[in-house]
């Protein structure tokens, strides 16, 4: 079975872009690509939409015919790791029902991007974490990073952790948090990481400061050329 779970370093380092991108770019390929965003918080489920909504994003972008519940079984209004979301809005969260909705998105696809919730240690449980659930659905991880200072410690942890759990890093998508060229301490980031971690950088994310399906579609070309190694 293809595919990725796409992992960050940290909250909003720009996960959900990566998986879009990485979803057009595959599908300009020719795969049957499956999206699943398996907890979604800090989302209101009564009133969501693409704008406000990572699961509903990803089905727009990637245009699956799949159920919004499968892709996302779980989704909270608290902006906090679902274990204290589920906690706060009183309600249980069962990794089994998770992995069932993916055997039967993976079923219907012949690639999936599974994008995770913050990084790897973040609790969906008292005793099951983002990192269990990454061993469970059984893909290679994609890591997303910023490019700024304090990237090398959260790239470094992060690819630690995975290795330590026994995870297989497929490598590194770096994502830019402004617009315009790196200076030259950013510029050096990629080349570090690779050094330090002996894990490849797969490339680098276009900066889209409107984030939408049809501007990611017109950033293709460039997708092509950064992702062409994967």
């Amino acid at each position: 079975m293809k595919g990725y779970f796409i992992t960050g370093t940290d909250t909003n380092v720009g996960k959900t872009v990566v998986t879009a991108c990485l979803a057009t770019l595959f599908k300009s390929r020719g795969e049957d690509v499956g999206v699943m965003k398996p907890i979604e918080t800090g989302v209101d489920p009564e009133c969501s939409s693409s704008a406000n909504s990572d699961a509903k994003f990803l089905i727009e972008v990637s245009g699956v015919q799949d159920a919004l519940e499968d892709v996302c079984p779980y989704r909270f209004k608290p902006a906090a790791s679902p274990y204290q979301a589920s906690r706060l809005e009183g309600k249980e969260l069962d990794p089994k029902k998770i992995l069932e909705r993916f055997r039967t998105l993976q079923s219907r696809h012949s690639m999936m991007l599974v994008e995770g919730v913050g990084g790897l240690m973040v609790p969906i449980t008292s005793c099951y974490n983002v990192v269990d659930l990454a061993i469970q659905v059984d893909l290679p991880l994609i890591i997303v990073s910023r490019i700024q200072l304090g990237t090398l410690n959260h790239t470094l942890l992060t690819i630690n952790a995975a290795r330590q759990h026994g995870l297989k890093v497929a490598g590194v998508i770096l994502n830019p948090v402004h617009e315009g060229a790196l200076d030259a301490i950013e510029e050096e980031q990629a080349s570090l990481i690779e050094e330090l971690s002996d894990t490849p950088i797969l490339g680098t994310c276009p900066y889209i400061h409107d984030v939408s399906s049809e501007n990611i579609n017109k950033n293709l070309i460039q997708l092509q050329k950064q992702f062409n190694q994967i």
